[in-house]
């Protein structure tokens, strides 16, 4: 009969066992965050098929992690704002959530965009 191994931390979301430099909704481990917008910036990413794509990538200054910028985000941080130009998103705060959304057919995790 073998032992059954204990989980020091079963808590621990599977996303988290990988570190990614990009914020995912694992990360918020379910609550809102207020973050202050640092810059926008034009960036090569890689995507989940290995290919690289140039997106919008918002940094901030409380983390290291940075928010890859999908059209429903990009057009949340500018509603909340109301500023529609990106140049003018530096020193503002926004709020990201963990929530979830259809994608590809599926029901995913994911982070959206509220006002602070």
């Amino acid at each position: 009969m073998s032992k059954k191994l204990e989980n020091p931390n079963p808590d621990f979301h599977v996303d988290l066992m990988f570190p990614s430099r990009y914020l995912r909704a694992a990360d918020f481990e379910g609550k809102a965050v207020t973050l202050t917008i640092s810059e926008v910036v034009k960036d090569k990413v890689q995507m989940a098929t290995g290919q690289k794509a140039e997106k919008y990538i918002i940094r901030f200054r409380e983390t290291d992690k940075e928010l890859i910028l999908n059209k429903t985000n990009a057009k949340a941080v500018a509603k909340v704002l109301e500023e529609p130009k990106a140049i003018n998103w530096p020193g503002e705060r926004i709020t990201l959530k963990p929530t979830t959304c259809e994608a590809f057919g599926e029901i995913v995790a994911c982070i959206r965009v509220e006002a602070s």
